[in-house]
């Protein structure tokens, strides 16, 4: 068994240990100077970040607003493409007939005629 042991069945009673040689410190009464300025220092670390996240949602949604422009440009662009494509598609043996011909045509040159002088 253990001293311990031994001391909680005995039960009996020990004196307490010598006294402190000094006295503790004296607090001040109800001094709420460091609270109240721990509260105000956290009261406008809160609105900053209160501001902060405003000013990031109103960014945000002008970025937005200029997102949607550029993406509904991108599909005005890509509509005029198709459609152009359709339409030189249709016309592509045309174009292409004539282009050919153009080619494989004989080029006629003319010469200049010279006028003979009259007697």
């Amino acid at each position: 068994m253990s001293a311990r042991e031994d001391k909680e069945r005995s039960g009996r009673e020990t004196k307490p240990g010598p006294l402190p040689e000094t006295t503790p410190p004296v607090f001040p009464g109800p001094n709420y100077d460091f609270i109240l300025q721990c509260v105000f220092e956290m009261q406008k670390t809160v609105g900053q970040l209160t501001q902060a996240v405003n000013t990031l949602t109103e960014q945000q949604k002008s970025l937005s607003a200029k997102l949607d422009k550029i993406s509904h440009q991108i599909y005005a662009a890509i509509a005029v493409i198709l459609v152009l494509g359709a339409i030189l598609t249709f016309f592509a043996k045309g174009i292409n007939d004539l282009i050919l011909h153009r080619i494989e045509a004989p080029t006629v040159q003319s010469q200049p005629q010279t006028q003979t002088p009259q007697k």
